[in-house]
Parts: structure tokens; sequence; C-alpha cells
């Protein structure tokens, strides 16, 4: 079927089709909507932009097919007879359309492939989401408090000092680091005392 994309896409994009044709059709591409643009990308990389200010037309085409096959076992069995009664085979194939406006003014009609119909539904749906100018505003917002939050300088928290106390594991009497005597010995019972950290620890 003739997309009518050789003529379409002039100006700004002129390649973005055929970047799309190219991708392999096993492999999915996405459109990712944001407030400014639809992002479409194959999984490993990005392949292209389409404005959300130039989008004016979305829409789906199905390019479902029917294969009919003839069994060699139905030719022997029924003869003639078994070309009417072929074996068919379903092809699923759809495309959405995306019609847009570059800024410098060229129209474009991009396809985009998708292999089954709850995707292709999904995806179109997602994109007539994406034009409504309530949910551009609000993605607007959270891309920029995103980069607010990002703009603003880490602080790093100093290390914490180590308490001036220090408490005797045996026999739980608490003593004040600076007056223990040398030696890091409980006064009361001789237990070795733990420290955290190393600032003010008696001296053996």
């Amino acid at each position: 079927m003739t997309t009518g994309s050789e003529d379409a896409n002039r100006g700004g994009a002129p390649d973005l089709q055929e970047l799309l044709d190219a991708v392999p059709e096993d492999r999915l591409v996405a459109c990712v909507p944001t407030h400014e643009a639809l992002i479409l990308h194959d999984g490993d990389r990005e392949i292209g932009r389409i404005p959300l200010d130039g989008v004016a037309d979305v829409s789906l085409l199905d390019d479902t097919s029917v294969q009919r096959t003839y069994p060699l076992g139905r030719l022997l069995f029924l003869g003639p007879l078994a070309f009417l009664f072929p074996r068919k085979k379903v092809r699923e194939a759809y495309r959405l359309n995306i019609q847009w406006k570059d800024p410098e003014g060229g129209f474009h009609f991009t396809y985009i492939r998708v292999p089954s119909r709850i995707m292709a539904d999904h995806m179109l749906n997602m994109v007539e989401l994406a034009r409504n100018p309530g949910v551009r505003r609000e993605r607007a917002e959270k891309a920029l408090q995103a980069r607010e939050r990002a703009a603003v300088p880490v602080k790093v928290q100093p290390p914490a000092e180590p308490s001036p106390f220090v408490t005797c594991g045996n026999c739980t009497m608490e003593f004040r680091r600076a007056d223990l005597p040398p030696g890091g010995k409980c006064p009361v019972c001789g237990h070795p005392l733990q420290f955290e950290g190393t600032r003010d620890r008696p001296s053996s």
C-alpha cells in the first residue's frame, strides 16, 4: 500500500519515515509523549521527535491481511476441490498515522507500524491524550519541578561529632570523656571502655 509519505515528508524532517521504515519488523517503535513532543524510540535509540504543537490529526490504519495456503494433504485427498477449502491465516498489522507540521511549515505524514489491535488502540489513545491542553500543562509543571529539584545543590552533611560522654559496658556508669584518667579504663570497675571515634580518647 502506498503511504504517500514520499511526497508529504518534506521540509525539516524528510528522513523520519525512512528511519521508521528501517526498523526491523520484529521490533516495536515506542511513541513516548512529553509536554512538548512525541518521542519515537526503537528500544536502543531515539529515532526522532514530532512537536505536539504541530500535530494536526492522528488516525489508525488497518493493514491486516489474510493468507491462504493449500496443504499438500488436502490436494491429494480432495483433488481440485481442495482449492475451495484453503487454510486461512490472519496476519494482524496496523499503522498509526500522524499528520503534523514542522516549525518551518512543512507538512508530514508519519506512519508507525504496530503489530496488534490492542497496542494500536493504546498508542492512539496515548497520543490523543498527550494533545489535551490540561494534560500538557500538568506534564509541563512536573518537568519544571524536576528541573528545579535537579538544580538545587545537594547539601553534604558534616560528620557527626562523637558524644562527650562514654558509658561503661560493665557497670553502666557514665563519664565525661574529658574527665577520664589515662588508660581508657572505667574508674569504678576497671573494665576497658569502648569509645566511639578517636577524639578525646585517653591515651594508654
